[in-house]
């Protein structure tokens, strides 16, 4: 929240400096509905055997989003937007169990000879995607690029019997993309828009240390998406 609440004051500073400078401003407030997809390559640590789990997974997902923007004639149609989603994504729920077993006597187990056992559950949400963003027109095609800086957190909602637990995580990155705005009437307009996200590496250690090693659980991944949305909106 309190990144959300930087990225807003940095909005208002510039939707000030640009209502200051310029005599011929435009406002624009609208609504999307955005489809996105997105690949993660994630790997698990664990905290006493240290073993090393690799999972790749691929997420379809739509959700809704708001936004707001300026512009201005007076430097070459340049806008400067912010969109907000409270709700993004639920992730796919993975269960596994794990073994406390003697490797050296027994070859079904893939686990340690000491530690903790029982099912792994991991859930996780995706919310509060806040996208920071410039625009610039092609000419008068209705044509546009964008590109910008991206926000979320991800909600943890774990319950692991080997006790850790993880704090929610901040996600990061930046975008690209373009689209195409046409009008509504005089003051309506609606948009179809292409981007991709290229968000920052992300971490997280369990909170309890490994009876035998200290270690604590770590789980990585690297991500990517693109996304679709239409919107509606108007101007003034």
């Amino acid at each position: 929240m309190k990144k959300i609440n930087t990225i807003l004051a940095a909005f208002g500073a510039l939707l000030m400096l640009s209502v200051t400078s310029a005599n011929s401003v435009e406002f624009k407030a609208g609504v999307s509905a955005n489809g996105m997809a997105a690949y993660a390559n994630a790997k698990e640590t664990l905290k006493d055997s240290g073993a090393v789990t690799n999972e790749e997974a691929i997420l379809a997902t739509s959700f809704a989003s708001v936004f707001a923007e300026i512009s201005s004639d007076e430097m070459m149609g340049l806008g400067i937007g912010i969109s907000y989603a409270p709700e993004v994504a639920d992730l796919n729920k993975e269960t596994r169990n794990i073994q406390n077993c003697d490797d050296s006597v027994s070859t079904t187990c893939n686990s340690y000879s000491s530690g903790d056992s029982g099912a792994q559950i991991v859930d996780a949400k995706i919310n509060d995607l806040v996208s920071l963003y410039v625009t610039l027109p092609v000419g008068d095609t209705g044509a546009y690029v964008k590109a910008g800086y991206i926000q979320a957190t991800m909600v943890t909602e774990e319950s692991l019997v080997t006790g850790s637990k993880y704090e929610d995580v901040d996600m990061t990155g930046t975008q690209i993309g373009g689209g195409y705005e046409g009008s509504l009437g005089d003051m309506a307009f609606w948009r179809a828009e292409g981007s991709y996200q290229m968000w920052e590496d992300i971490s997280a250690s369990g909170s309890e240390a490994g009876v035998t090693s200290g270690a604590k659980n770590k789980i990585s991944a690297e991500l990517g998406s693109v996304t679709g949305s239409l919107s509606v909106g108007m101007k003034f």
